[in-house]
């Protein structure tokens, strides 16, 4: 799984999480099954998933096409951040 997009030591990449990563429970249950997965690396990191879902919120998408799914996360943390009548594609 791409695990990181910043390269920090272990303990400093985990305060950056732990003070700045709001997870929706689905995508951390999604990210743990994943992690076992053969091919985890292709997964995005949280905090990529993170900067997703603002990018949708700020640009107050309602439609988004997800091109590519491995096994979701990114589709779904795009569709945690639309607005209820908000469709993925």
């Amino acid at each position: 799984m791409s695990r990181r997009t910043l390269n920090l030591d272990d303990r400093l990449y985990k305060y950056v999480l732990d003070a700045s990563l709001r997870e929706h429970p689905a995508l951390a249950d999604l990210r743990a099954v994943t992690r076992d997965h053969q091919h985890a690396g292709m997964q995005i990191s949280p905090e990529q998933g993170q900067l997703l879902a603002l990018l949708v919120k700020l640009i107050g998408a309602r439609r988004t096409i997800e091109v590519g799914v491995f096994t979701g996360y990114s589709a779904l943390a795009v569709a945690l951040a639309l607005p209820a009548d908000g469709r993925v594609l």
